[in-house]
């Protein structure tokens, strides 16, 4: 009869001793999924930091923009001729175009990858990459073919479709 008890106080406490084993092991991943994620949302508002930092308080991120969006082009060959980087008369227009499409492709990129949510694209973006695109819009088709590149702000589109889509469902948001 002690034999018995024995065993079963032994059974017991081994049943007791497994469940706290992975009750523990459950909190612990729990809390290492917790970290992760917060991890994560730090990472991306750095991310996002950064990008702010390099376009909206940055003088030639203004200066490109203002710049971009003050040309005036009737076709494609105006733009051409409005953006030429090899004249010296048009090497600024060209280069703030660069800039944007630099800038704005590398952000449609991080949304269309996960790395960056664009509900913060949209809080703080939304007015110059819709500006930008509904600028260049109407000369994208006529670049791709001439630089034989069809992936021409090919991300920059994307980016704008994501807000435009964002926007109508968060219409509180748009400018």
């Amino acid at each position: 009869m002690v034999e018995i008890t024995y065993q079963m106080v032994l059974s017991t406490l081994q049943t007791i001793a497994l469940i706290v084993g992975i009750t523990y092991y459950l909190i612990i991943m729990r809390n290492s999924q917790r970290a992760q994620q917060h991890q994560s949302e730090t990472r991306q508002a750095q991310l996002f930091m950064n990008i702010y930092n390099q376009s909206f308080t940055n003088p030639h991120f203004i200066d490109s923009i203002q710049r971009v969006l003050s040309l005036k082009w009737e076709s494609f060959d105006e733009y051409l001729a409005l953006t030429d980087y090899a004249n010296p008369e048009t090497r600024d227009n060209g280069l703030a175009h660069g800039t944007l499409t630099g800038l704005f492709e590398g952000v449609g990129v991080l949304v269309k990858e996960g790395l960056l949510d664009i509900r913060m694209v949209a809080l703080l973006m939304t007015g110059p990459v819709k500006h930008y695109w509904e600028k260049i819009e109407p000369i994208v088709e006529d670049f791709r073919e001439y630089s034989n590149y069809p992936r021409f702000v090919s991300e920059t589109e994307y980016l704008y479709k994501e807000l435009k889509k964002y926007i109508a469902e968060h219409p509180e948001i748009e400018e």
